[in-house]
């Protein structure tokens, strides 16, 4: 008996401990797919346009958003301090601007569901029918 309820302990934390993932998501009518390498170049500024030639804008998470370092460690490799210097490098040689940042991922829903031209990132548990999710 004891042996069962050490076993059930175990079990109810290690599924505290599970994580969703991170997801891009967009308009449902986007019915792009894009690779990791694609959302790279999108949310680095490198491109403006989904591969069919579709128009794009970036909305980012704030930094005290827990959820932006587990995006971008999993699709650019940079760090907080990273994605600062870059931008801030970019926007000094008029090479470009920050994305629009959101706070809070219902906000962001709302944002991409009433917008086709928006894509952002979400965790996986939070997907509705109001987005699609373009890259996982």
């Amino acid at each position: 008996m004891k042996k069962i309820l050490i076993l059930a302990s175990a079990l109810c934390f290690q599924t505290a401990f599970v994580q969703a993932e991170v997801v891009v998501v967009g308009n449902p009518s986007l019915s792009a797919t894009l690779t990791p390498a694609e959302v790279k170049n999108l949310f680095l500024g490198k491109r403006q346009s989904l591969p069919d030639g579709t128009h794009i804008t970036i909305v980012e998470r704030t930094a005290e958003a827990p959820l932006k370092s587990e995006f971008h460690s999993k699709y650019t490799n940079k760090s907080e301090a990273q994605l600062s210097a870059y931008w801030t490098r970019l926007v000094f040689t008029g090479k470009g601007k920050p994305p629009k940042e959101i706070s809070n991922s219902e906000e962001l829903i709302n944002m991409i569901s009433s917008n086709p031209s928006f894509i952002g990132y979400i965790d996986s548990t939070e997907v509705t029918d109001k987005v699609s999710v373009l890259s996982k």
